[in-house]
């Protein structure tokens, strides 16, 4: 136990200097109830918000190719404490007891459908140190449909040295010189989930294909190797693309028009 407890004290030490953490939510919806799932998101978020939540943000994906959920949504927030301490439920409630009885009528309705797709989903807590383990171009327009690519990692060494091993071979490569937007790495901290998530954000499928199929000129061998070198068993890769995501208090649908 005491060994367990100076791992964990050590990959927060070194990964963690300007700590997120983000509560990752999965949903099995079925995709032809996925649009019926954003409308009602929308509901029951816009009416969740409050100055006294813990919450900093939220994105929401709809899985695009791959084996994982149909739906996955980052909750971010600046400590695990404040993850903990959000209260959704408080805020819901104070902003329902607002509403005309028909309206409470129309939210009840709308919070059981919503809560419904809930039903078998799971959950997991990831530390991300947007300081040193993020990378993306300047004044990127995030409220587009970008695609989100996901890769779960389990490792065999150091997760930091694994980390910035992918960082230096892929993505810090991809953001310079081709079509990426940005991408970095967060790891496990609690709940199902791989020791090492590596995202990647692309304006659209088209320079998703172009990125991953051009050569690069001067590829990083020593961090190639590094990083797989690294790699622990099996690993999965999910696509998805970006639908909404929390702005001004409400939850903005991807695109301008949203």
């Amino acid at each position: 136990m005491k060994q367990l407890l100076l791992l964990i004290t050590v990959l927060c030490s070194y990964f963690i200097s300007a700590q997120s953490v983000i509560e990752i939510t999965y949903l099995d919806v079925h995709p032809t109830q996925i649009g019926k799932f954003v409308e009602l998101h929308k509901k029951v978020t816009d009416m969740s918000q409050s100055d006294e939540r813990t919450i900093k943000g939220q994105w929401v994906y709809r899985h695009w190719y791959g084996s994982g959920a149909s739906i996955a949504i980052y909750d971010q927030y600046d400590s695990a404490e404040d993850a903990v301490k959000d209260d959704f439920a408080g805020a819901f409630q104070k902003n329902y007891e607002k509403l005309s009885d028909e309206a409470k009528k129309e939210m009840d309705e709308a919070f059981t459908q919503w809560w419904a797709f809930f039903d078998g989903h799971w959950d997991e807590m990831r530390f991300i140190d947007y300081e040193n383990f993020f990378v993306s171009k300047e004044d990127v327009d995030w409220d587009i449909p970008f695609v989100f690519v996901v890769g779960n990692y389990n490792t065999s060494g150091s997760i930091g040295e694994m980390a910035t091993a992918y960082l230096d071979w892929q993505t810090r490569p991809m953001v310079k010189d081709g079509l990426q937007l940005g991408g970095g790495a967060s790891v496990h901290y609690k709940g199902a989930g791989s020791d090492l998530q590596l995202f990647g954000g692309f304006n659209n499928m088209t320079d998703f294909a172009k990125a991953i199929t051009t050569p690069q000129e001067n590829p990083n061998v020593e961090a190639r190797k590094k990083f797989w070198s690294s790699v622990s068993g099996s690993h999965e890769d999910q696509i998805y693309v970006h639908v909404g995501h929390l702005e001004n208090g409400s939850f903005n649908l991807a695109g301008k028009d949203n």
